[in-house]
């Protein structure tokens, strides 16, 4: 069985901002994870790079309306017979659990952990170039100290209002990459192009290649067409040069 490497391409905004979202979850869930001091900073980073994001735009509002038109979407293809109709059914008990949730949450997200006067400190210490050193914050110097159970008790405390979000986050991701199936397809000396249907709201480009492949996919989309061209890089500190063979890759256009 060939395993490959996905690479992803949003379409909108909305689908770039929750992608970004899905990556600070992963960071802080790997981080609490192994919960070394080390660990426990980025995880503390990824926190406050949650409050500041969120606190930028009503993100919430933005992932509800998308839960609630990916149900809206969903409910519709219950009337077709060639439909798991068990699976579906789960999907839309899922999406609803999420929209409760969030509807739970009162104010911003995040307000309460936003006061919390160590991550304030951290957060206004993070503006200045280089490291935070023991020197300037010896109160995080003296919170490190703790035992490491209490370190995360604290962490997932504070990470709990966004808790919500997460799960609703990759709920919405997961129907959307669920929504299309593969398509094989050749890039021609490593360069593809192809048409979008404007009626189709293709929201998200996803490109699978062998891990055995040695090269990477630089993908430009527009309204109405998209291009991918296949780059080898065997020297980092070279300029990437696109490849000069055909390269075979599996093409996935995510719709709902």
């Amino acid at each position: 069985m060939t395993d490959y490497y996905v690479y992803e391409q949003p379409l909108n905004e909305k689908v770039r901002a929750f992608l970004r979202l899905e990556k600070l979850f992963q960071q802080y869930n790997f981080h609490l994870k192994h919960g070394s001091d080390w660990n426990n900073r980025v995880a503390i980073d990824s926190i406050l790079e949650l409050l500041a994001y969120t606190t930028r735009s009503d993100i919430k509002l933005e992932i509800l309306k998308e839960l609630e038109r990916q149900h809206t979407k969903l409910e519709r293809l219950s009337q077709r017979p060639q439909i798991d109709q068990t699976q579906l059914e789960s999907i839309l008990k899922n999406i609803q659990k999420r929209i409760g949730e969030l509807q739970s949450i009162k104010g911003q997200v995040g307000q309460e952990t936003k006061n919390i006067e160590l991550l304030a400190a951290i957060a206004q210490k993070n503006s200045v170039p280089g490291t935070i050193c023991d020197f300037d914050l010896p109160s995080l110097k003296h919170w490190l100290t703790l035992p490491k159970d209490v370190r995360t008790q604290h962490i997932e405390k504070w990470f709990q209002p966004f808790g919500h979000m997460d799960r609703a986050v990759q709920l919405i991701l997961d129907v959307l990459r669920h929504s299309a199936e593969d398509t094989d397809e050749t890039a021609a000396s490593g360069f593809f192009q192809q048409s979008i249907d404007t009626n189709q709201a293709v929201q998200l480009l996803r490109i699978s290649i062998p891990k055995d492949d040695l090269c990477y996919p630089e993908i430009s989309a527009g309204k109405h067409r998209f291009s991918v061209r296949f780059m080898k890089n065997d020297d980092p500190a070279l300029r990437p040069e696109q490849c000069k063979e055909n390269v075979n890759f599996k093409l996935k256009m995510c719709t709902i």
